[in-house]
């Protein structure tokens, strides 16, 4: 009997220890933008494989095809990943940006409003919720990681008018929190991941993000295919580095490392 008391007391003191000192493990947040067929036919069988989920960020996607009754591929695809546990977040219907970015006229930031951008966005997610008919709010990532429209920053306006809970913002292999309970909700930073960027390289981001028990979003492109490419080997391995590290990190969607952050932040 008092061998079961002592037993209680130590794992008491135990739980009451972890309780104290806040150990966590640091949160990796895997996010792809602009909906790529590179992201349908590698990043998400890579993730589901590994057991992982990531965030995908997207405009418009194609609708239908040139075959009478049939959908599109991508269209079942993205609401495949969506029933799988992947995250579908608002990166407008357009994909407005600059023009300095080399966007043409017509499709331009600058021919926007605030109330035209703002339609866009609630727009976006009426169609988000078509493809998987579960969430009726939304994350969001800013086209080209910019986050105002003629001068004005327009993070604080979807906020205030419910159109998104959290917004992702851009960055450089810096951009991690460390200080989770400073953070701005509708200008989270993450890390754009450059063309060729090597295995060591993701890798080093996240053990920084490891040695402050913080948060760290990768912001990826095309994997294995067109824009900011990294090779499907590179991505395939840091997932592998993920899972074999898995005691140091929690790899979560975009949404679910915000609510927790919020959470412990109350």
């Amino acid at each position: 009997m008092i061998q079961l008391v002592l037993l209680a007391v130590m794992t008491l003191s135990v739980a009451c220890l972890g309780q104290t000192t806040g150990v966590q493990k640091a949160i990796i947040c895997l996010t792809y933008d602009d909906g790529l067929q590179s992201q349908l036919t590698t990043a998400i069988p890579q993730l589901d494989s590994a057991g992982l989920h990531g965030t995908f960020f997207l405009n418009s996607i194609e609708g239908s095809t040139e075959i009478l009754g049939q959908g599109s591929p991508a269209l079942f695809g993205w609401r495949k990943a969506s029933q799988n546990g992947h995250e579908l977040g608002n990166h407008t219907l357009f994909h407005p940006c600059l023009e300095k970015f080399g966007w043409q006229k017509e499709i331009a930031l600058e021919g926007y409003s605030m109330d035209e951008l703002l339609m866009e966005i609630r727009l976006a997610n009426s169609y988000l919720e078509q493809i998987d008919r579960k969430k009726k709010q939304r994350s969001f990532a800013y086209p080209c990681n910019n986050t105002a429209i003629r001068g004005v920053d327009y993070s604080s306006k979807i906020r205030e008018l419910n159109l998104v809970r959290f917004a992702r913002g851009g960055g450089d292999q810096s951009s991690l929190v460390s200080d989770l309970k400073t953070i701005n909700f509708m200008q989270v930073p993450s890390w754009h991941v450059m063309q060729g960027t090597p295995l060591s390289e993701l890798i080093e981001f996240a053990e920084k993000v490891k040695k402050t028990n913080g948060l760290g979003i990768y912001q990826f492109h095309g994997i294995g295919g067109p824009l900011f490419e990294i090779s499907s080997q590179t991505h395939r391995d840091f997932l592998k580095y993920l899972k074999e590290n898995d005691e140091y990190y929690s790899v979560l969607t975009f949404s679910e490392a915000m609510e927790l952050v919020e959470k412990q932040s109350r």
